[in-house]
């Protein structure tokens, strides 16, 4: 695939990193506040869904970068930029956290 393909794919990847992050940690955090009991079962419902969001987003970016490229130098080099822009992702969310 074309460089230009594998920076889209890259940017629509944290884009949904980046909300999942959003909403599954907002609503744990509310869930835990607002509960009468903690942690209860929609805390281990949100948890868990979190969990395997994430999970499957991770799936789709590893069979992502074995089907662009049959050459194992360009693989190695998109493993690299998802790997960067991960961890960058989630300190954007927690600045943006802290901020509110």
């Amino acid at each position: 695939m074309s460089r230009k393909n594998n920076w889209i794919v890259i940017f629509i990847y944290n884009f949904m990193l980046f909300f999942t992050f959003y909403f599954s940690f907002r609503t744990l955090i509310e869930i835990a506040v607002t509960a009468e009991s903690f942690p209860n079962s929609n805390y281990f419902i949100v948890l868990l869904s979190t969990i395997i969001g994430i999970g499957l987003l991770g799936l789709g970016v590893r069979r992502y970068i074995f089907i662009s490229s049959k050459d194992e130098k360009e693989r190695q080099k998109l493993r690299n930029m998802f790997l960067l822009t991960t961890p960058i992702t989630f300190i954007i969310y927690m600045g943006l956290m802290i901020n509110n």
